[in-house]
């Protein structure tokens, strides 16, 4: 490829991510709205197409004629053997549940999305036996907790078992939206991973010539956030071959969910990793907020009992803040949404501790979740790999002098989050493999008292086949009863792609008597009022407002850049 035409196919993949007509070289991926799930997604599509980009590139050029100068082209490869069949190594995810406890079966996730007008039964069970013969971890089977899992051999799941035929011709809204969610509850009791069964299907047939309804559930061991979206993309390919008259013949998984478990079970006993035990201990120190009112008991403080408040951040303050704001500031996605987050908890400490509660100039321990595919390992691309990635991590944010609103302590919020950010290891994949996989993991046991999750953004399109339907796309966690909650407070937020503009859902969860609804909700709404404060700051002019872009900075700590600041002042 010539330098114009690896330009120009850049730009075409990311406009088919973005659901854009066109992307220009001189825009930007933060600029467009891109966060590390997009660029997960944006290598994968890269590799397909013969070039080899880094998510540390895609993330860190300042826009895409600069990531099309650093693109390499791919050598062709043959297919290797298929390795995904067989037992595998127990991840650290997989280990976390365990120690979790409670019922791992009916630990589940499920979407709902739209299916085409044309949809016969016989479509249905060709178009998800492809995808239960592409996917391994599709026919994962864990006979007990402790037990490792293996995955099946190809055709061992069929389709006809798993997935479930229910009339719903004639049914409006409200009682299809009732019918879906009576047989998804079904659904999941019907998962049985010791036998094998990881996955379930419902068709809500809506009659000849109408657009149904596909619910689709899955146990959390085998899928996560960003699987669904290879998921719904392998259903759309699936289904044009199949109403085409031919075979479905799905694009290959260059890695096996089975691969990545040893190559994690290898990395754990790497120097590399053994070198970070220190910045662990450290972060996960005694000390935090002590908010809550009593610690959380495992026997009563259950997922499907916790209390919840969703509240939606319009467009005119979710669209920049993903976009024009982020790119200003030179933060990505998790960065803007935590800095808000800290300002919010130290205001909240500030009217508290003038009630005579909590001290003010607390530290605060979060565990943070990312989409787990990190490039540790040369010549891995898990782009295409469907199973359950997610890492979990703590961070510690300091919150003395946060309180105030005023621009220089947005400012000094900002910087405080991206230095914590920026310096933990490969996006914190090593805390996990410590704490579950080494000798040591004893001595990171955490207990962080905010749980906090980013799912990225999601296309929300309801006259597109095979894609989410908005009634049901705003939640992808959701826990079988008894199931521990692992915080006090939890709060997952994700982006939905809109007919108006993007929005941004959060989704607070806590444990009736550990926290009232009073705190979570004066959280929850000063939270976002700091990201209004967030997008004002960014639109500041030049001469008061926030420094450049400095995501190609990243390798440099903030009392440095501090440093620098000072000595340029001094001339």
């Amino acid at each position: 490829m010539t330098d114009r035409q690896i330009e120009e196919t850049l730009c075409g993949l990311l406009a088919g991510l973005f659901g854009v007509e066109r992307v220009e070289p001189r825009e930007s991926f933060v600029g467009l709205g891109g966060d590390s799930i997009i660029a997960v997604q944006l290598v994968g599509a890269a590799r397909r197409a013969g070039l080899r980009i880094t998510v540390r590139e895609v993330l860190t050029q300042p826009d895409v004629a600069a990531l099309a100068a650093v693109a390499q082209p791919m050598a062709q490869r043959a297919q290797g053997p298929q390795d995904g069949v067989g037992t595998m190594r127990p991840t650290p995810i997989m280990h976390w549940l365990r120690e979790r406890g409670g019922p791992a079966a009916s630990y589940y996730q499920f979407t709902v999305l739209r299916t085409p007008a044309e949809l016969t039964l016989p479509h249905a069970h060709a178009v998800l036996q492809a995808v239960l013969d592409r996917h391994d971890v599709l026919r994962l089977r864990l006979t007990e907790p402790a037990a490792d899992p293996q995955t099946l051999p190809v055709g061992a799941v069929r389709a006809e078992r798993v997935l479930t035929h229910v009339d719903a011709a004639g049914l409006d809204d409200e009682q299809c939206a009732a019918l879906v969610e009576r047989e998804v509850h079904a659904a999941r009791d019907r998962l049985a991973p010791a036998e094998g069964t990881v996955v379930q299907a419902v068709w809500f047939d809506a009659g000849a010539g109408r657009a149904g309804r596909l619910a689709l559930v899955i146990n959390h061991l085998v899928v996560d956030g960003i699987s669904w979206r290879v998921l719904t993309g392998d259903l759309a390919q699936a289904w044009a071959a199949v109403a085409a008259g031919g075979a479905p013949r799905l694009e290959a998984v260059p890695t096996s969910f089975r691969r990545w478990s040893q190559l994690l079970t290898a990395e754990a006993a790497a120097d590399r990793r053994t070198a970070e035990l220190p910045y662990w201990q450290e972060v996960v120190r005694p000390g935090g907020l002590g908010f809550t009112q009593r610690p959380l008991d495992a026997a009563r403080d259950h997922e499907d009992t916790a209390r919840h408040l969703v509240l939606t951040l319009p467009t005119g303050t979710a669209a920049p803040l993903l976009t024009s704001a982020a790119e200003r500031l030179g933060a990505d996605a998790n960065e803007v949404l935590l800095t808000a987050l800290a300002l919010a908890l130290a205001d909240w400490l500030r009217v508290g501790a003038a009630a005579g509660a909590a001290p003010v100039g607390a530290s605060v321990l979060v565990e943070l979740e990312g989409h787990g595919r990190e490039e540790i390992v040369e010549q891995v691309d898990l782009s295409r790999t469907v199973g359950w990635f997610t890492t979990l991590y703590p961070a510690r944010f300091e919150l003395a002098g946060l309180a105030g609103g005023v621009p220089a302590t947005v400012g000094l919020a900002l910087r405080r989050v991206k230095e914590v950010l920026r310096r933990i290891p490969d996006k914190g994949i090593g805390y996990g493999l410590l704490r579950h996989l080494h000798p040591d993991g004893e001595r990171l046991a955490a207990r962080p008292e905010l749980g906090f999750n980013y799912l990225g953004r999601f296309p929300v399109a309801s006259a597109a086949d095979w894609q989410l339907l908005p009634e049901y796309g705003a939640r992808l966690d959701a826990p079988g009863p008894g199931m521990p909650m692992a915080h006090p407070v939890e709060l997952n937020a994700i982006t939905l792609e809109t007919a108006d503009g993007p929005v941004l859902h959060a989704d607070w969860a806590w444990a009736e008597g550990v926290v009232g609804e009073e705190q979570v909700r004066g959280l929850a709404e000063s939270w976002f009022r700091q990201l209004a404060a967030l997008v004002a700051y960014a639109e500041q002019p030049a001469e008061s407002g926030p420094v450049a872009a400095d995501l190609t900075l990243a390798s440099i700590d903030q009392d440095e850049l501090d440093d620098l600041a000072a000595a340029l002042e001094a001339f």
